[in-house]
């Protein structure tokens, strides 16, 4: 019972801290103008820097050695970093609202994606769920929105599908079966993977010697320190969520997320936040709940 109330617990506070993530990241690419390049590097030390502590005076130190060379957790590692440039250069011309509401195609593309590659059974209607989200996108978001986000929108379904379809085929089942510290060290792994690719990609931007100076003219303390924090926390509140066996209470809770950070921005933000786009994102979760209604996410 204890773990039930835990795993419900880490899902409430994964999804206010995502959406908490969604605002300071749409507030820094779309006003502060930061380079998604610059800001992933950066943003991936402070939460190695907070966990770290954490972790050389706990039995999870024990499991770290195997979690940085599995091949695994550095593959997954990677395509979380590129979802998140995805999503970056789609705050870029996107509201928060209407990237919730394009999110949620992944969840359909996902199963799609496994049906044709034969590794699961989905019902034809199941595929109909597809055009359903992306045309409340296209509504919520508005034509002209979409015309200019067109090929961030594309590539982070992409990013999206891919980072899922790869999660169900390398089995990661064995990592988050394991205990709390188990969980705690694959988050931290992920975090150093990340912080590694995003340093290999802003070398490669940017000559040696500026890569490893805090660009003090581009980023705002309070806006470091913040997405740090809550960086730290939505890995390590994510990985001890989906390690639940209860994935069918668990999943509607992190989808709120999107509803969750549509308030956020209007409160913080001032974007716009109708009736219409409520009804934009409920229809979005009403196809996320079908979808794990079909798919029965306790086996999946």
């Amino acid at each position: 019972m204890i773990f039930e109330y835990m795993s419900v617990l880490t899902s409430v506070i994964s999804t206010f801290s995502r959406a908490g993530l969604n605002v300071v990241d749409r507030n820094q690419f779309r006003k502060e103008k930061i380079c998604p390049f610059v800001i992933g590097y950066w943003n991936n030390l402070l939460p190695i820097l907070i966990l770290f502590p954490i972790l050389l005076c706990t039995p999870a130190i024990s499991y770290c050695i195997d979690d940085l060379i599995s091949l695994p957790i550095i593959f997954l590692s990677i395509l979380i970093q590129v979802v998140g440039y995805s999503f970056s250069y789609a705050f870029k011309t996107l509201r928060v609202t209407d990237i919730a509401v394009l999110s949620k195609s992944a969840d359909i593309t996902v199963p799609i994606i496994l049906a044709i590659t034969g590794y699961l059974f989905i019902s034809v209607g199941f595929i109909l769920l597809l055009p359903a989200v992306l045309i409340a996108f296209v509504f919520s978001a508005g034509v002209s929105a979409l015309k200019k986000s067109f090929p961030s929108s594309v590539v982070l379904v992409l990013a999206l599908t891919s980072q899922g379809v790869f999660a169900y085929l390398m089995g990661l089942h064995e990592t988050l079966s394991r205990d709390s510290w188990g969980l705690l060290s694959a988050a931290f792994s992920v975090l150093i993977w990340r912080f590694i690719f995003s340093g290999l990609l802003l070398l490669n931007k940017d000559s040696l010697s500026n890569t490893f100076i805090f660009p003090k003219q581009q980023l705002s303390y309070s806006g470091f320190y913040l997405r740090g924090f809550l960086t730290a926390v939505t890995q390590v509140s994510f990985v001890f969520a989906i390690s639940s066996n209860e994935l069918s209470i668990v999943w509607p809770i992190l989808n709120t997320t999107g509803l969750i950070g549509a308030i956020f921005a209007y409160l913080f933000l001032g974007e716009r936040f109708s009736r219409i786009d409520c009804i934009f994102i409920a229809f979005a979760f009403l196809i996320t709940l079908i979808a794990v209604a079909e798919l029965h996410y306790e086996k999946f």
